[in-house]
């Protein structure tokens, strides 16, 4: 007590000196009692600038009223769905997250797994014992972990998307639930990670088979029928896997997630809890489509319009869960971008062309027998890089990076390769010369990451047909970010930024720790409406 008096002793004597400043004490204003954050999965920046004259919804709204960031970016690579999506709530890169990749080669099994896959876990939601999923791969904290620490559990947090690995990994590790959809049944399944059997309001929304409920439905452009014109696509008529894999790349399947983000909404009763609620929510429809078509088809326009639909309607229904938009904070992004179908280019006079994958390692693998003689020297690939054979290379009493930079010379020989990483030069952790140097770096966790890195030049892609990403460049990396609801005040900024600036950015907002890998800065456009006073003069705010 004696310590505390003298204290506040010294800071009144402090205080009362002439010159000193007289700062008034920031007001902050209510904190969130719910945060959506949406990704829309393969969701290019320039489909919020194309289509813009036809967004009259969701996107319109964020786009009108929020803060909108025109130069964000996926900063890493490989710009893949389960880095994107661990990124967006962690801020933090692959090489911190120990998201190196939607799969990677496991050198402990000598198998190449998934970034989620938990053989300790058991799938909820299907018949027979099924292998489940979890963040368990995770390493590092997400906001909704900070938050739930925080605060002793007084938050729900929830995620959901079509596919696993963007419903667990931005919800992290301490999620109440994450809910998929099975691609085999198009029932909603979760993990024993989270509980032990699914609730029953999951049980009765798969009870009504709202996957199947477009069996032999034709899909037009908005507002039109078939009558009017060829459709884009007409589903099977039976269940099976012909249907599911139809349906997944059509509107249909977003509208099925926002039904059940709905359905999370109303029965977890989000935003009504002690403590600030999260759900995600990431809109998968849209990049099965685009890879089939291409980011210049049709389908991705009409597909992008009726996302600003569902996303109207999502909103929506989170403002009035969350007792009105002073209560919500939205933010929406996109986990990666995606190439030009190569024909497309190609007709542009643009570079690219396709590359046959099997041709190109067994390139590298020659190589390598012709200089250190017969053996099996690629044991597994990630992305366009590759694993060795490590018992091969001891076996000859080889210096494993010898082996490396033989390897990796080979893959530069290729026309199309633009750039090759060794292991050994990536564990000395130099800076690079470039950005895209730098986003390699960041992708290297040494305990999950390959023996070689290869990056390809702008438009070179792997397959016979339809397109993909995966690069450093900014087809890929360029996404979307809007943040929207509460205290956010609506402007357009121009620096380049981050989405591992998301989390820090919210952290900041609701006053918990920031995720434990994050590397991104908070932005202050977003956060100080949140944190400061309406009355402090100006100038008084901190800059980030």
């Amino acid at each position: 007590m004696k310590a505390r008096a003298i204290t506040a002793l010294i800071a009144s004597a402090i205080t009362s000196i002439p010159g000193v400043a007289q700062l008034p004490r920031p007001v902050q204003t209510p904190k969130p009692k719910l945060i959506l954050a949406i990704a829309v999965d393969q969701f290019r920046y320039d489909y919020t600038t194309r289509f813009r004259a036809r967004y009259t919804s969701g996107l319109a709204r964020m786009l009108t009223e929020g803060a909108v960031f025109v130069d964000a970016h996926q900063d890493h690579f490989p710009t893949v769905t389960a880095t994107g999506h661990a990124t967006f709530l962690t801020g933090s890169i692959p090489a911190t997250s120990g998201i190196i990749g939607n799969e990677w080669f496991d050198r402990g099994t000598g198998k190449t797994i998934t970034s989620v896959e938990d053989s300790t876990t058991r799938l909820l939601g299907v018949d027979g014992e099924k292998k489940g999923s979890s963040p368990h791969n995770l390493v590092v904290s997400a906001l909704g972990d900070e938050i739930k620490i925080a605060n002793g559990g007084a938050s729900k947090v929830i995620g959901i998307s079509m596919k696993d690995r963007a419903a667990i990994l931005p919800a992290g590790r301490m999620a109440d639930a994450a809910y998929w959809i099975d691609s085999g049944t198009g029932a909603v399944v979760s993990s024993t990670w989270y509980q032990q059997q699914l609730p029953g309001w999951v049980a009765q929304f798969n009870a009504e088979k709202p996957a199947l409920q477009k069996l032999g439905a034709e899909w037009c452009p908005l507002g039109q029928s078939a009558a009017s014109g060829k459709p884009f696509m007409t589903l099977s008529k039976v269940a099976d896997k012909s249907y599911f894999s139809q349906w997944e790349e059509t509107p249909y399947a977003n509208d099925m997630l926002e039904e059940l983000a709905e359905r999370v909404l109303r029965n977890e009763k989000l935003g009504q809890h002690n403590g600030t609620d999260v759900l995600t929510v990431s809109f998968s429809a849209n990049d099965h489509l685009g890879h089939a078509v291409g980011p210049d088809a049709p389908e991705v326009e009409d597909m992008s319009v009726r996302t600003d639909l569902v996303l109207g309607k999502l909103i929506d229904a989170a403002a009035k869960q969350a007792g009105g938009r002073a209560n919500l904070l939205v933010v929406l992004t996109a986990d990666h971008g995606v190439a030009p179908l190569v024909e497309v280019n190609q007709q542009r006079k643009m570079p690219g062309g396709r590359i046959d994958k099997a041709e190109y390692l067994a390139a590298v693998e020659s190589a390598l027998v012709k200089k250190f003689g017969e053996g099996k020297w690629i044991i597994a690939q990630w992305e366009s890089g590759f694993y060795l054979n490590d018992e091969l290379i001891d076996k000859k009493k080889l210096k494993h990076s010898a082996v490396e930079d033989e390897a990796a010379a080979a893959a530069m020989q290729m026309p199309y390769v633009a750039r090759a990483y060794t292991r050994t030069l990536l564990m000395r952790h130099e800076r690079g010369a470039s950005l895209i140097d730098d986003y390699v770096a960041r992708a290297f966790y040494p305990q999950r990451g390959p023996d070689v890195v290869v990056i390809t030049k702008p438009y070179y892609l792997f397959g016979t047909s339809g397109t993909s990403h995966g690069s450093p460049y900014d087809y890929d990396t360029h996404v979307p970010l809007l943040f929207w609801g509460g205290n956010v005040r609506s402007g357009v900024y121009t620096e380049r930024v981050g989405i591992s600036d998301v989390a820090p950015t919210l952290a900041a907002i609701l006053q918990v720790e920031t995720p434990s890998g994050s590397i991104g800065h908070i932005l202050q456009q977003v956060a100080e409406p949140y944190l400061s006073s309406p009355q402090s003069p100006a100038g008084t705010h901190a800059k980030h």
